[in-house]
């Protein structure tokens, strides 16, 4: 009996420590930050931090100049084996992708919806960059055809992110 309820305490008891390996956690970590875009740091923010223990990045963008609000959820499921991206914006949009690494350090999703009332496959890549920054770049093809760079934009950071986050 008693070793019943060790077992059943044992299970019962918070985990500890990081919940992905220390490569997955390196890429979703470097999306952490208070982030703005170049020339509209009055009107944008997208702030991202932590969510218990590590297993999510929860971001909250804000764009007041276009009335825009969107959360947004990145993580990685170790049972597939790629990252996800889930986001709700104002507008009752949601939109949910699947990812996998790209380059050393960064993460590419993929998705498919319409555009222009078109199907289109989309690819958004996040890419830390040397200098701090983030480049997220969206490419396309639309019904089948060539794929087309429909985005880039730069994210700098508002305030440098605090040591060991």
């Amino acid at each position: 009996m008693l070793g019943l309820l060790l077992w059943s305490a044992a299970l019962a008891a918070p985990p500890s420590g990081p919940v992905h390996p220390p490569e997955i956690d390196a890429r979703l970590g470097s999306l952490i930050g208070d982030w703005t875009r170049a020339g509209k740091e009055a009107s944008y923010r997208d702030s991202c931090v932590w969510y218990d223990r590590h297993a999510f990045v929860v971001c909250s963008l804000t764009d007041s100049a276009a009335g825009t609000r969107v959360e947004a959820i990145v993580g990685y499921a170790e049972k597939d084996r790629r990252f996800t991206y889930q986001s709700y914006g104002n507008n009752g949009a949601s939109r949910v992708q699947y990812g996998y690494p790209a380059g050393d350090r960064g993460i590419v999703f993929t998705d498919e919806q319409q555009v222009e009332g078109k199907q289109a496959r989309l690819t958004t890549k996040l890419l830390p960059q040397p200098d701090g920054r983030l480049r997220i770049t969206l490419d396309r093809s639309v019904e089948g055809g060539p794929w087309q760079q429909a985005g880039e934009v730069y994210y700098v950071r508002r305030r440098p992110a605090a040591p060991g986050k």
